[in-house]
């Protein structure tokens, strides 16, 4: 039986206080530490969903890697989930100068980077932040976004998916199985980029309804544009 609680007030108060002191870095991982194993979930929780919620955008970067450095398995996807939050209430940025050493952090591990890159992908929407997310975490290959950008349904991840597709060309079989995949997601955006990417790789030999039918200079016009490719992918 799950007993996890995930509030209780007189530890959120310390986990408050310890944050105030003069140097709480210290203070509060050797708080932690003490905490049985109840306790430390439940403060988990009340820093993930209360108290990194409302600190100031300077201190929520410092005390993220604070955090992930001494636990990670235990404060990552939690603090990444609070992280989605606070960057789709637009207080906190990428673009941040607390995001580089955290995000240097995390690419040393192979596991931190996969689970930080599948929780935030879906909450970025400009292609630049997520360039950013990649780049940070040491993945300029771009071939090597293609994973995560496949399973992302959202205009700028498959916008970036269509750019980084050009880098493995040459492998028909993979550009295929990339195309049925999208059909098999089942929503009208991944099927319309399915529609583009079979008119623009020519696959016409793919079947399905395909209302899809682009001249080679919007096709031209796609490639160079993010607006053009949304335009096209979202009045299919």
């Amino acid at each position: 039986m799950n007993r996890d609680h995930h509030f209780d007030p007189h530890l959120l108060r310390q986990l408050s206080q310890l944050l105030r002191r003069e140097t709480p870095e210290g203070a509060l991982v050797e708080f932690l530490s003490g905490l049985s194993n109840a306790r430390f979930r439940t403060a988990g929780y009340l820093l993930g969903e209360h108290i990194m919620t409302v600190i100031s955008p300077a201190d929520f970067w410092h005390f993220f890697l604070v955090l992930v450095q001494f636990h990670s398995k235990a404060f990552l996807v939690t603090l990444m989930k609070t992280l989605a939050v606070r960057l789709e209430r637009g207080e906190v940025s990428l673009h941040d100068e607390g995001f580089a050493p955290l995000a240097e952090f995390l690419a040393k591990n192979d596991e931190d980077c996969r689970k930080t890159i599948v929780t935030l992908l879906p909450h970025l929407n400009e292609v630049e932040d997520i360039r950013l997310l990649f780049r940070s975490l040491g993945l300029r290959d771009q071939s090597l976004w293609i994973p995560y950008l496949m399973k992302c349904s959202t205009l700028p991840s498959y916008y970036l998916l269509f750019l980084s597709l050009r880098h493995v060309e040459h492998n028909e079989d993979f550009l295929r199985r990339t195309v049925y995949f999208l059909i098999k997601q089942g929503d009208s955006l991944s099927f319309n980029m399915a529609s583009l990417l079979r008119s623009w790789f020519g696959f016409d030999d793919i079947g399905g309804v395909f209302s899809l039918q682009l001249p080679p200079y919007q096709l031209s016009r796609i490639e160079e544009s993010y607006s053009e490719f949304c335009r096209a992918i979202q009045f299919l």
